[in-house]
């Protein structure tokens, strides 16, 4: 009998999606490599139409079976973001001179989750979580800075230093009754207007 076959049928690995922008990879970690930037026609999820963009690239980062390559827009002189499939061409920009990254990329993403990092020291963000959901918490935790706060037998409290971006606020929803968020209370009132506007449309 034929063992690989044999295993097929009770082991099943989580297939990989087809990845979009990948043929972009190499020439970014080139870029990086020989301090080049890079002239990018690029189409934002926000726009009809791509535009060029000079980026100075630092450093690709994959988040959920996508990349992002993370470098300096030299036009607005700021750090962006820019995921490999919203890529529409992309090219040495010759004779423009390369500015070394000033940021320390752990840093950087050291309060996000996922791959969208704003500026400043976030919020500690306290989350109350059924009991039993609580265990998913406990055993894969969403950021190095979760901590278990407080306990009973009904829930626990987690707290978080993290920047409530759509990514953290995404999984707080998926958590559905099970999750509560109890400071800060300016984000606690983001989630309630959320979960209002999620109910009109039901």
């Amino acid at each position: 009998m034929d063992q690989s076959k044999y295993k097929q049928g009770f082991i099943h690995f989580k297939g990989s999606p087809e990845i979009k922008g990948i043929q972009y990879f190499d020439p970014i970690v080139r870029a990086i490599e020989n301090r080049e930037v890079l002239r990018l026609y690029y189409l934002p999820f926000y726009e009809d139409k791509p535009y060029f963009n000079d980026v100075h690239p630092y450093l690709l980062k994959e988040h959920q079976s996508r990349w992002y390559l993370v470098g300096l827009n030299a036009f607005k002189g700021k750090i962006r973001t820019y995921a490999l499939d919203r890529i529409r061409d992309l090219q040495v920009a010759e004779g423009a001179e390369y500015s070394l990254p000033a940021l320390d990329t752990e840093a950087y993403f050291k309060y996000a989750i996922g791959i969208i990092a704003p500026e400043g020291l976030p919020p500690l963000i306290k989350l109350a979580v059924q009991k039993t959901q609580a265990q998913y918490l406990i055993t894969r935790p969403w950021h190095d800075s979760q901590n278990i706060v407080e306990e009973n037998e009904e829930e626990v409290v987690f707290s978080f230093r993290v920047h409530p971006t759509y990514e953290f606020r995404s999984l707080v929803l998926s958590l559905g009754k099970d999750g509560t968020i109890l400071e800060p209370a300016s984000l606690r009132k983001e989630m309630k207007q959320e979960l209002e506007q999620m109910l009109k449309q039901y």
